[in-house]
């Protein structure tokens, strides 16, 4: 009886850890885009798309705090969303967006621009805000954003891929962009979206890089031995069959560092020249030897 109390116990100690670092997440992915706002987009007039574009738009044009603008219009959108994203995600994404809107008006009053380079403005502002957005997405939350309407619009409207909404909704901001900023703005915002999407993507697909092996070979065990020892990865055995030959073959599988690869490739060719070898890259590789993913909860 104490035993299953114990477990419980740890259990809910668990659920609270993952919890707590969840928001502890959400809040530094919210900081980051809020700094990426005021160090280089906001004062170099980029528009990046979305609900944070139209607020960059309206602070240039009225003067409205932008932290304040974003949540105006986020805080509808989330209404309106909310039975599709569930409770759960609906607290997340309201806190993120709470905590986004008073830290970029803070440092909105409090800090300058790092630079006025549109070129550096760009680039920078694209990294910092897509890990921003990347940590959101990572622990949980939305930025209840163009995604978000996204998927409002694709509930009712299936035949519409939410891509597609997305891309119309930030080309129309970005047009605006265009009108009160001028063309070239609206070019160098284009690229600022660009680098956040690239740097969303490899965040969420990991920056744990490895190399994973295919090995045809009439020495299969020689070479698992060798893969096993000598560089002390793990080998897997698959079942193959020549389509040609119609024999049976052992077909090994294993993942390693980057920095393994020349080692490998020449151990196995030691063993039998003859080996027939494919190479191909894995973008995150979580377990034993590799390391835990980013975003474990």
């Amino acid at each position: 009886m104490r035993s299953t109390e114990n477990i419980q116990y740890q259990n809910k100690g668990e659920k609270l850890r993952s919890s707590i670092m969840s928001y502890l997440g959400i809040a530094f992915g919210s900081v980051l885009m809020a700094f990426s706002i005021i160090l280089f987009i906001k004062s170099n007039n980029i528009v990046p798309g979305g609900i944070m574009g139209i607020a960059n738009i309206i602070n240039y044009m009225t003067g409205f705090p932008v932290g304040l603008t974003t949540l105006c219009f986020s805080v509808p959108i989330f209404f309106i969303g909310l039975f599709s994203l569930g409770k759960e995600v609906g607290v997340k994404t309201i806190y993120c967006n709470v905590v986004y809107a008073v830290v970029v008006d803070f440092l909105d009053r409090n800090i300058a621009a790092l630079t006025g380079d549109l070129f550096l403005a760009t680039i920078f502002g694209g990294v910092l805000m897509g890990t921003g957005v990347a940590f959101i997405l990572g622990f949980g939350a939305t930025f209840g954003g163009t995604d978000l309407i996204g998927r409002i619009v694709h509930k009712y409207i299936p035949s519409i891929p939410t891509q597609w909404i997305m891309f119309s909704f930030d080309f129309m901001v970005i047009l605006v962009g265009a009108i009160v900023f001028g063309p070239e703005l609206a070019l160098f915002s284009i690229v600022t979206i660009f680098v956040s999407t690239k740097m969303i993507d490899v965040i969420q697909e990991g920056v744990n890089y490895g190399k994973t092996f295919f090995i045809i070979s009439e020495k299969s065990e020689e070479i698992a031995t060798a893969i096993l020892n000598d560089v002390d990865r793990g080998v897997t055995s698959l079942y193959g069959k020549g389509m040609y030959t119609k024999q049976d073959k052992d077909v090994l599988y294993c993942i390693v560092a980057r920095r393994q690869v020349v080692y490998v490739k020449n151990k196995i060719l030691a063993i039998d020249p003859k080996a027939f070898i494919t190479i191909g890259d894995v973008r995150e590789v979580v377990g034993k030897g590799f390391g835990d993913s980013l975003f474990m909860k």
